[in-house]
Protein backbone atom coordinates (compact mmCIF):
# COMPACT_ATOMS: atom_id res chain seq x y z
CA UNK A 1 0.00 0.00 0.00
CA UNK A 2 2.77 2.43 0.91
CA UNK A 3 4.71 1.48 -2.21
CA UNK A 4 1.64 2.05 -4.44
CA UNK A 5 1.07 5.45 -2.78
CA UNK A 6 4.69 6.49 -3.47
CA UNK A 7 4.34 5.53 -7.12
CA UNK A 8 1.14 7.58 -7.46
CA UNK A 9 2.74 10.64 -5.82
CA UNK A 10 5.76 10.38 -8.14
CA UNK A 11 3.50 10.15 -11.23
CA UNK A 12 1.50 13.14 -10.00
CA UNK A 13 4.68 15.17 -9.53
CA UNK A 14 5.77 14.49 -13.11
CA UNK A 15 2.30 15.35 -14.37
CA UNK A 16 2.21 18.81 -12.80
CA UNK A 17 5.92 19.66 -13.37
CA UNK A 18 6.51 22.21 -16.23
CA UNK A 19 7.79 20.69 -19.47
CA UNK A 20 11.50 21.21 -19.97
CA UNK A 21 12.20 23.52 -22.91
CA UNK A 22 14.06 21.83 -25.71
CA UNK A 23 17.20 23.51 -27.03
CA UNK A 24 16.62 24.61 -30.66
CA UNK A 25 19.12 23.29 -33.20
CA UNK A 26 22.00 25.61 -34.03
CA UNK A 27 21.44 27.73 -37.12
CA UNK A 28 23.70 26.81 -40.06
CA UNK A 29 26.66 29.11 -40.63
CA UNK A 30 26.03 31.57 -43.48
CA UNK A 31 28.18 31.05 -46.58
CA UNK A 32 31.15 33.39 -46.89
CA UNK A 33 30.32 36.67 -48.62
CA UNK A 34 31.37 36.82 -52.27
CA UNK A 35 33.87 39.58 -52.98
CA UNK A 36 33.43 41.71 -56.11
CA UNK A 37 35.54 44.17 -58.07
CA UNK A 38 34.44 46.72 -60.67
CA UNK A 39 36.58 48.35 -63.34
CA UNK A 40 37.58 48.49 -67.01
CA UNK A 41 39.37 45.53 -68.53
CA UNK A 42 42.71 46.02 -70.19
CA UNK A 43 43.00 42.41 -71.34
CA UNK A 44 41.82 38.87 -70.59
CA UNK A 45 44.06 35.97 -71.52
CA UNK A 46 45.66 32.82 -70.12
CA UNK A 47 43.17 32.71 -67.23
CA UNK A 48 44.12 36.20 -66.00
CA UNK A 49 42.02 39.36 -66.15
CA UNK A 50 43.94 42.65 -66.30
CA UNK A 51 42.32 45.96 -65.39
CA UNK A 52 43.34 49.50 -66.30
CA UNK A 53 44.20 50.09 -62.65
CA UNK A 54 47.15 47.73 -63.10
CA UNK A 55 45.56 44.93 -61.05
CA UNK A 56 45.52 41.36 -62.33
CA UNK A 57 43.26 38.56 -61.07
CA UNK A 58 43.28 34.81 -61.69
CA UNK A 59 40.21 33.36 -63.44
CA UNK A 60 38.69 29.86 -63.31
CA UNK A 61 38.77 27.78 -66.49
CA UNK A 62 35.14 28.41 -67.47
CA UNK A 63 33.87 31.62 -65.82
CA UNK A 64 30.22 32.62 -66.15
CA UNK A 65 29.77 35.67 -68.40
CA UNK A 66 26.55 37.67 -68.16
CA UNK A 67 25.26 41.03 -69.35
CA UNK A 68 25.54 43.52 -66.48
CA UNK A 69 22.20 45.22 -67.18
CA UNK A 70 20.08 42.07 -67.52
CA UNK A 71 22.04 39.35 -65.72
CA UNK A 72 21.42 37.08 -68.73
CA UNK A 73 24.34 35.05 -70.17
CA UNK A 74 25.91 36.81 -73.16
CA UNK A 75 28.09 35.80 -76.09
CA UNK A 76 30.18 38.97 -75.75
CA UNK A 77 33.62 38.04 -74.43
CA UNK A 78 35.50 40.01 -71.78
CA UNK A 79 38.29 41.97 -73.42
CA UNK A 80 40.04 45.33 -73.80
CA UNK A 81 37.91 48.41 -73.03
CA UNK A 82 35.03 46.30 -71.70
CA UNK A 83 33.71 47.30 -68.27
CA UNK A 84 33.16 44.43 -65.83
CA UNK A 85 32.00 43.61 -62.34
CA UNK A 86 33.75 40.38 -61.41
CA UNK A 87 32.83 37.99 -58.61
CA UNK A 88 35.41 35.89 -56.78
CA UNK A 89 35.28 32.45 -55.21
CA UNK A 90 36.51 33.07 -51.62
CA UNK A 91 38.08 29.61 -51.46
CA UNK A 92 40.22 29.78 -54.61
CA UNK A 93 40.43 33.61 -54.86
CA UNK A 94 39.69 33.30 -58.57
CA UNK A 95 37.10 35.09 -60.68
CA UNK A 96 34.06 32.91 -61.27
CA UNK A 97 31.78 35.43 -63.01
CA UNK A 98 32.04 38.46 -65.31
CA UNK A 99 29.11 40.88 -65.49
CA UNK A 100 30.14 42.96 -68.49
CA UNK A 101 29.02 46.17 -70.18
CA UNK A 102 30.25 48.41 -72.97
CA UNK A 103 29.46 51.46 -70.83
CA UNK A 104 30.87 52.45 -67.46
CA UNK A 105 29.58 50.46 -64.48
CA UNK A 106 29.00 52.43 -61.25
CA UNK A 107 30.96 51.24 -58.22
CA UNK A 108 28.64 50.68 -55.22
CA UNK A 109 29.89 52.00 -51.91
CA UNK A 110 29.34 48.67 -50.20
CA UNK A 111 31.73 46.87 -52.54
CA UNK A 112 35.18 46.74 -51.05
CA UNK A 113 38.35 46.63 -53.12
CA UNK A 114 39.34 43.00 -53.50
CA UNK A 115 43.01 43.71 -53.02
CA UNK A 116 43.61 40.37 -51.35
CA UNK A 117 42.64 38.62 -54.58
CA UNK A 118 45.03 40.53 -56.87
CA UNK A 119 48.06 38.77 -58.27
CA UNK A 120 51.34 40.43 -57.36
CA UNK A 121 52.92 41.84 -60.50
CA UNK A 122 56.46 41.37 -59.26
CA UNK A 123 58.39 40.88 -56.07
CA UNK A 124 61.41 42.74 -54.70
CA UNK A 125 63.30 39.46 -54.20
CA UNK A 126 63.98 36.60 -56.61
CA UNK A 127 61.28 33.97 -56.84
CA UNK A 128 61.80 31.06 -54.49
CA UNK A 129 61.78 28.65 -57.45
CA UNK A 130 65.00 30.23 -58.71
CA UNK A 131 66.91 30.17 -55.44
CA UNK A 132 69.46 27.44 -54.98
CA UNK A 133 70.20 27.10 -58.69
CA UNK A 134 66.85 25.60 -59.69
CA UNK A 135 66.60 25.30 -63.48
CA UNK A 136 64.08 27.41 -65.38
CA UNK A 137 61.07 25.44 -66.58
CA UNK A 138 60.18 27.58 -69.62
CA UNK A 139 56.65 28.12 -68.30
CA UNK A 140 54.52 30.79 -69.94
CA UNK A 141 54.75 34.09 -68.04
CA UNK A 142 52.55 37.11 -68.78
CA UNK A 143 54.54 40.35 -68.92
CA UNK A 144 52.64 43.62 -68.54
CA UNK A 145 54.38 46.55 -70.21
CA UNK A 146 53.52 50.05 -68.98
CA UNK A 147 54.95 53.18 -70.62
CA UNK A 148 54.59 56.75 -69.36
CA UNK A 149 55.12 59.32 -72.13
CA UNK A 150 56.14 63.00 -71.88
CA UNK A 151 53.56 65.82 -72.09
CA UNK A 152 54.89 66.73 -75.56
CA UNK A 153 53.36 63.53 -76.95
CA UNK A 154 50.41 64.21 -79.23
CA UNK A 155 47.11 62.69 -78.15
CA UNK A 156 46.78 61.09 -81.60
CA UNK A 157 50.17 59.36 -81.49
CA UNK A 158 50.43 55.59 -81.20
CA UNK A 159 53.04 54.04 -78.90
CA UNK A 160 54.95 50.86 -79.72
CA UNK A 161 57.69 48.63 -78.34
CA UNK A 162 60.57 47.45 -80.50
CA UNK A 163 62.86 44.68 -79.26
CA UNK A 164 65.60 42.32 -80.34
CA UNK A 165 62.99 39.60 -79.75
CA UNK A 166 61.17 40.96 -82.85
CA UNK A 167 64.25 41.95 -84.90
CA UNK A 168 63.82 45.57 -83.77
CA UNK A 169 60.61 46.11 -85.69
CA UNK A 170 59.58 49.65 -84.57
CA UNK A 171 55.88 48.67 -84.52
CA UNK A 172 56.23 45.17 -83.06
CA UNK A 173 54.01 45.68 -80.00
CA UNK A 174 51.28 48.32 -80.03
CA UNK A 175 50.26 49.59 -76.59
CA UNK A 176 46.75 50.57 -75.51
CA UNK A 177 46.13 54.00 -74.02
CA UNK A 178 45.22 53.94 -70.33
CA UNK A 179 45.02 57.68 -69.68
CA UNK A 180 46.59 60.89 -70.98
CA UNK A 181 50.17 59.77 -70.37
CA UNK A 182 50.14 56.01 -69.82
CA UNK A 183 49.99 53.06 -72.22
CA UNK A 184 49.89 49.33 -71.50
CA UNK A 185 50.12 45.96 -73.27
CA UNK A 186 50.55 42.32 -72.25
CA UNK A 187 52.55 39.62 -73.95
CA UNK A 188 53.48 36.07 -72.96
CA UNK A 189 57.08 34.85 -72.82
CA UNK A 190 58.72 31.65 -71.65
CA UNK A 191 60.51 31.92 -68.32
CA UNK A 192 64.21 32.39 -68.87
CA UNK A 193 63.70 34.70 -71.86
CA UNK A 194 65.98 37.72 -71.89
CA UNK A 195 65.36 40.59 -74.28
CA UNK A 196 66.09 44.29 -74.84
CA UNK A 197 63.48 46.82 -75.95
CA UNK A 198 62.91 50.49 -76.70
CA UNK A 199 59.82 52.67 -77.01
CA UNK A 200 58.89 54.29 -80.34
CA UNK A 201 56.03 56.20 -81.91
CA UNK A 202 56.14 53.90 -84.94
CA UNK A 203 59.46 54.74 -86.59
CA UNK A 204 63.12 54.98 -85.67
CA UNK A 205 62.88 58.72 -86.28
CA UNK A 206 60.57 58.97 -83.26
CA UNK A 207 62.28 56.82 -80.66
CA UNK A 208 62.60 57.52 -76.94
CA UNK A 209 65.55 59.44 -75.51
CA UNK A 210 66.92 59.65 -72.00
CA UNK A 211 66.30 62.27 -69.35
CA UNK A 212 69.27 64.26 -70.66
CA UNK A 213 67.81 64.30 -74.17
CA UNK A 214 70.45 61.93 -75.54
CA UNK A 215 70.12 58.42 -76.91
CA UNK A 216 69.78 55.90 -74.09
CA UNK A 217 70.68 52.21 -74.17
CA UNK A 218 67.81 49.73 -74.64
CA UNK A 219 65.92 48.52 -71.58
CA UNK A 220 66.92 45.02 -70.48
CA UNK A 221 64.35 42.53 -69.21
CA UNK A 222 64.55 38.97 -67.88
CA UNK A 223 61.49 36.74 -67.54
CA UNK A 224 61.63 35.03 -64.16
CA UNK A 225 59.82 31.89 -62.99
CA UNK A 226 56.64 33.60 -61.76
CA UNK A 227 53.03 34.02 -62.94
CA UNK A 228 53.00 37.72 -63.88
CA UNK A 229 55.71 40.35 -64.30
CA UNK A 230 55.61 44.11 -64.88
CA UNK A 231 57.97 46.14 -67.07
CA UNK A 232 57.52 49.87 -66.48
CA UNK A 233 59.29 52.61 -68.44
CA UNK A 234 59.17 56.41 -68.39
CA UNK A 235 59.90 58.21 -71.66
CA UNK A 236 61.39 61.65 -71.00
CA UNK A 237 61.94 62.85 -74.59
CA UNK A 238 61.45 61.81 -78.21
CA UNK A 239 64.19 61.96 -80.82
CA UNK A 240 62.07 64.21 -83.06
CA UNK A 241 61.09 66.71 -80.39
CA UNK A 242 63.30 69.40 -81.98
CA UNK A 243 61.30 69.06 -85.18
CA UNK A 244 58.01 69.24 -83.32
CA UNK A 245 58.97 72.23 -81.17
CA UNK A 246 60.98 74.48 -83.45
CA UNK A 247 59.51 77.72 -82.27
CA UNK A 248 61.79 80.74 -82.36
CA UNK A 249 63.10 82.38 -79.25
CA UNK A 250 65.65 85.19 -78.63
CA UNK A 251 68.48 82.70 -78.06
CA UNK A 252 67.63 80.32 -80.89
CA UNK A 253 70.20 79.39 -83.52
CA UNK A 254 69.51 78.60 -87.17
CA UNK A 255 68.86 74.88 -87.75
CA UNK A 256 67.52 72.89 -90.71
CA UNK A 257 64.15 72.97 -88.99
CA UNK A 258 64.31 76.65 -88.03
CA UNK A 259 66.47 78.54 -90.55
CA UNK A 260 65.17 81.96 -89.48
CA UNK A 261 65.01 81.98 -85.69
CA UNK A 262 64.72 85.76 -85.55
CA UNK A 263 62.34 86.19 -88.48
CA UNK A 264 63.07 88.39 -91.45
CA UNK A 265 64.72 87.32 -94.70
CA UNK A 266 67.81 85.23 -95.45
CA UNK A 267 70.17 85.07 -92.51
CA UNK A 268 67.37 85.51 -90.05
CA UNK A 269 67.91 89.27 -89.55
CA UNK A 270 64.81 91.40 -89.49
CA UNK A 271 65.60 94.76 -91.15
CA UNK A 272 63.27 97.60 -90.17
CA UNK A 273 61.53 99.02 -93.20
CA UNK A 274 61.59 102.86 -93.08
CA UNK A 275 59.68 104.62 -95.86
CA UNK A 276 61.86 106.83 -98.06
CA UNK A 277 60.84 110.49 -97.72
CA UNK A 278 59.57 112.20 -100.84
CA UNK A 279 62.12 114.56 -102.49
CA UNK A 280 61.75 118.27 -101.75
CA UNK A 281 61.30 120.34 -104.87
CA UNK A 282 62.66 123.92 -104.75
CA UNK A 283 61.20 126.51 -107.08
Amino acid sequence: MIKRLAVLLLALAFAIAPARAQTPPAAPSPPPALEQYTGQLLDFRNNYAYFTTGDAFAVVDAPRVVDFATGVPTTVNPGPRIYARVTFDPATKKIIEFAISKTRIPVPREIRFAGGFAVAASTPVPASELQGGTALSGRQVTVEFEVSVPPTTSFTDSIYLASDYSDWNPTAIKLDRVDAYRYRAQRTFASGTKFAYRVTRGTWNSVERGEDGLDAPPHQFFVREVDVLAARVTVYHWSDESAQNAGANPNALPTPYNPSPFGGGPGGIRVPQVPTPAPIVHH
